[in-house]
């Protein structure tokens, strides 16, 4: 998904919710879990030493990034 998400043109609210700041103010309701998907997806690329910011260079070449992330899901437990 977050592949998809980083071709999308930079307008789109999906792309937004990636790559805008989030305010430090910012909380969390109650009931959600501590963690947002966006800092899971920072730990998954961390593993695989992959920052955000090269994402969408990498994103483009659909080959590699799929390579890319079934390397970081593996590490992650996550599976498809």
């Amino acid at each position: 998904m977050l592949g998809h998400m980083s071709r999308m043109p930079p307008s789109v609210d999906a792309y937004k919710a990636i790559y805008q700041d989030i305010p430090s103010d910012c909380r969390r309701r109650p009931g959600r879990p501590p963690q947002s998907w966006l800092a899971a997806i920072h730990r998954d690329l961390w593993k695989v030493d992959i920052g955000l910011d090269n994402v969408p260079e990498l994103a483009a070449d659909r080959v590699l990034w799929m390579g890319l992330i079934r390397g970081a899901t593996h590490h992650s437990d996550a599976y498809y």
